[in-house]
């Protein structure tokens, strides 16, 4: 038996309206259809209007606008109710009363509201001549679930606050399963708590609207109605969601979740199926998995709320991937650690903003020179995805190669690299004035051609909080791919030895990076003079014009892209479920899906405090995202316009 897909948007983004987002904006002139069925609308106000002249006290509108959310929105969209409209009258009369009596606290303080006939009895559906004794109304309440009656009036009653307080967005605007909203808060004076319940109920139905949005680009041209593709990417995605919190592979970890979840669980077969393989259809190679996922970013970037700031600062960076397996022997011969000597070395590029730091594109790279075309694929892809506008470019001293200045240039990329552990450069650091910035222009180096030989430096002092810590990112101790025959030699070594045969300093990433090209010319040093010393100030190549620019504020730019660094550990650690397949191509994915959290982790921080919590507190963390997102009804996601909450 098939299952219905829930990721049926188009390739096309819902449009939006005129860049403005009513839910931030309660005076906006934007008239967005609310979120319920206007004809229901209207019928119930025939028998009790809401929203108009007619005043109630604060109690009685309470209980209304809290009955009207619960029949309009609630009860349609859960899943404790198959069909409310398939129900006959008694039953949604009594569904309505238990909702009620969450309310009023007890059966016979139900019947008294109940047997009055006003406007709360009327909304809830009751005439006089229905049954409104205690016991009639106990008897019938008893058999729904209580746990799902009061979850549902807790929803309701906080629907009913965006109806009672005057600012923030209106009831016709509240989601289905909303927390209070802010406004009461201020209205009240009441300290604003977020339960964690809330929390992740809300990050959930956001996230929904997430993979909604960029499903399109993740269905890797497969057949949309073959019986092996009967589960919707929601469903994919949330199997590798629970792979990255349980830290466990496919088989295991798709039956525990198939255990685990109410929703379709893809088997660790099917996952396999989803990933493409060479020779199938569309001819996928890791480079056309890594622009799908770009293409995702970009499509989650167009959400109203989330669009980046211009131009956009980058950071470039490299990081190893341990694998297991004999096939695809990418790189090998590193120093043994953490029981393996295989990694793969990944190309990173990201955003350097406070708070919107994301990873636009990752790809694997087995040799040097990979890494000025995975820059350069990337730049690309993003340009001709959306119409980005890139500043600089932000890379640690290991990237400091003429192939990759020479594209930085070629896509008018303005960098800022730090220097290597070099003579010429520490020589620089100590001519400093001990707490004031430095700079240098006109520096030359042989290796680079002529077009990109010359240079300047600026040297900004090192905060008084950082003095002493590490500042660079170690360079990887990845070698290059050695012949099959001399690895196989290694590894039948034993201890440091054979550590010391795999580390050959001919062979290491590491060498190149530390021996980039030294200054031709360096300026003169006074050995009479107060100096400063290399571990006070640190020194940065650039292509910049530093005679214009503000040198202790590039150096704190700088320093943001620092956070990348903490972010990639994120990324791997936090949001990558095992691979235990040496195929590339499924290794790509995996860490494309990797990616993917990691930037709706960084889009929920940016987003969410806004709807929940104070934005300059609230935080969500990695695994709580992974979490919420496992508990996530994707089909909620697919209605409305996904640009909006």
């Amino acid at each position: 038996m098939g299952f219905e897909r829930t990721d049926s948007c188009g390739d096309e983004l819902p449009p939006t309206f005129n860049g403005v987002e009513p839910g931030f904006d309660p005076l906006s002139s934007v008239s967005l259809p609310p979120t319920y069925d206007v004809d229901r609308w209207n019928a119930k106000n025939q028998a009790v209007e809401l929203g108009g002249e007619i005043e109630y006290d604060e109690e009685t509108e309470k209980h209304l606008w809290a009955l009207r959310h619960f029949e309009l929105r609630i009860a349609p969209a859960c899943d404790e109710i198959a069909d409310w409209d398939a129900l006959d009258q008694r039953t949604q009369r009594m569904y309505r009363a238990g909702i009620l009596k969450e309310f009023v606290g007890g059966y016979r303080e139900l019947e008294a509201i109940l047997e009055q006939g006003g406007p709360v009895a009327r909304e809830a559906g009751f005439t006089p001549r229905d049954g409104t004794s205690y016991s009639t109304l106990s008897g019938a309440i008893s058999d729904f679930d209580a746990e799902f009656l009061s979850t549902a009036a807790r929803y309701s009653h906080n629907a009913a606050l965006y109806g009672l307080t005057t600012r923030g967005r209106s009831f016709d605007r509240a989601p289905v399963y909303p927390p209070k909203p802010r406004a009461y808060y201020l209205e009240n004076d009441e300290e604003w708590t977020v339960s964690m319940d809330e929390k992740l109920d809300q990050a959930s139905q956001i996230l929904a609207k997430y993979i909604a949005l960029v499903a399109p680009c993740l269905r890797f041209d497969r057949d949309r109605f073959a019986p092996n593709y009967q589960y919707s990417i929601g469903d994919i995605y949330r199997l590798f969601a629970h792979l990255a919190i349980e830290q466990c592979a496919a088989k295991n970890g798709a039956e525990l979740l198939d255990w685990l979840s109410p929703y379709d669980t893809p088997s660790a077969s099917t996952l396999s199926e989803y990933i493409p393989r060479p020779g199938t259809p569309g001819g996928y190679e890791v480079e056309d998995l890594e622009r799908k996922f770009i293409d995702a970013t970009c499509r989650l970037l167009k959400r109203e709320t989330l669009a980046l700031s211009s131009p956009t600062h980058l950071a470039f960076d490299l990081t190893t991937v341990g694998w297991y397996g004999k096939e695809n022997r990418w790189v090998t011969g590193s120093i043994k650690k953490d029981n393996t000597t295989e990694f793969w070395h990944y190309a990173v590029l990201s955003t350097v903003s406070p708070g919107q730091n994301y990873i636009l594109g990752v790809t694997p790279i087995k040799e040097r020179s990979e890494k000025a075309e995975a820059l350069d694929r990337m730049v690309r892809y993003l340009r001709e995805t959306d119409s980005f506008e890139f500043g600089r470019i932000y890379m640690d001293s290991q990237l400091f190669q003429a192939d990759i200045v020479t594209k930085c240039r070629e896509h008018d990329l303005r960098w800022m690299i730090q220097a290597p552990e070099n003579k010429a450069y520490s020589n620089m650091a100590k001519r400093a004035v001990p707490g004031e910035p430095d700079k240098v222009t006109g520096l030359t180096f042989t290796a680079f051609n002529a077009e990109s030989q010359t240079f300047n430096a600026l040297i900004a002092p090192i905060p008084e909080e950082e003095v002493g810590q590490e500042q660079t990112t170690p360079n990887t101790k990845l070698t290059r791919d050695p012949d099959r025959t001399s690895w196989e030699g290694a590894s039948e070594k034993s201890g440091s030895k054979a550590a010391d045969s795999e580390t050959d300093s001919t062979m290491r990433l590491d060498e190149y990076a530390n021996s980039m090209p030294p200054a031709e010319t360096t300026p003169d040093t006074d050995s009479d003079a107060e100096n400063g010393d290399s571990d006070t100030h640190t020194v940065w190549i650039t292509d910049l014009d530093v005679d214009e620019r503000d040198i202790e504020g590039l150096s704190y730019q700088y320093r943001n892209r620092w956070k990348i660094e903490t972010a990639i550990r994120q990324l791997k650690h936090t949001f990558q479920g095992q691979c235990r397949s040496s195929n590339r191509l499924a290794r790509a994915v995996y860490f494309g899906a990797a990616q993917l959290f990691y930037n709706f982790w960084v889009a929920l921080n940016h987003e969410l405090p806004y709807h929940l919590g104070d934005p300059a507190g609230f935080r969500l963390t990695g695994l709580e995202t992974l979490h919420a997102f496992r508990k996530a009804d994707f089909s909620q996601g697919t209605t409305g316009n996904n640009l909006f909450i």
